[in-house]
């Protein structure tokens, strides 16, 4: 049986690196309108039509390029590589819809917003720091550690990438992110839940350094 301070080393959250970084992405009005439910926990392909739109609204423009990732709210902006690689695990309650970029004239097709809607209340309620009440979900998440009785109970096939239940964080377990980093995709980092925190947006050096250290 796995222990929680395994779980912890095993999962990862994903962020932008100084590629992607700089920029500011975001859905306009000409996304479809079913794409504002994203932050479901349950399918919303019945409700989805077309595609969505993407702008930026921050940063240089006019030395813009697509990277692999954007962290576009609420799971991310993906390219067709990273999405390729999520595809290979056939992941349950993961799904993809076509995004286009678009940016002084240029249009970029082959993107996709995710929605992640396989879920799971895996936060420890006491071993994880927050400020607020956990028992109805109205709390603000300083440290997360993952709740043992909870995961054992779930296959793995079932947990490699999940939205926690009780916040709109998205864990991929280290399997995943092993593909992910050996496909040498830009404007991703991989930052292990023990080292997340408020304000942390970027792993470290030393974090990359140290991924497959851990594994």
């Amino acid at each position: 049986m796995e222990n929680n301070m395994n779980y912890d080393r095993q999962y990862y959250l994903l962020t932008e690196d100084s590629q992607s970084g700089p920029y500011m992405l975001v859905k306009n009005k000409k996304s479809d309108e079913g794409l504002s439910r994203l932050l479901a926990m349950r399918s919303i392909k019945r409700q989805v039509l077309g595609p969505g739109y993407i702008n930026i609204t921050l940063g240089d423009n006019g030395n813009f390029k697509p990277c692999d990732y954007h962290e576009v709210l609420p799971a991310g902006l993906v390219s067709e590589k990273f999405k390729n690689i999520l595809d290979s695990f056939q992941l349950p309650g993961v799904d993809f819809y076509p995004a286009y970029i678009e940016n002084r004239g240029n249009i970029w097709k082959e993107h996709y917003l995710i929605h992640i809607w396989q879920n799971h209340r895996a936060l420890h309620p006491k071993r994880s720091v927050y400020d607020g009440t956990y028992e109805n979900d109205r709390f603000d998440l300083k440290k997360m550690t993952l709740n043992e009785e909870v995961l054992d109970l779930v296959p793995l096939h079932e947990r490699l990438v999940f939205r926690l239940h009780e916040k709109p964080h998205y864990l991929y377990h280290e399997s995943v992110v092993v593909a992910l980093k050996a496909a040498g995709l830009t404007g991703v980092n991989f930052l292990n839940i023990q080292n997340w925190g408020p304000g942390s947006a970027f792993a470290t050096e030393e974090e990359e350094d140290d991924f497959y250290n851990n594994l």
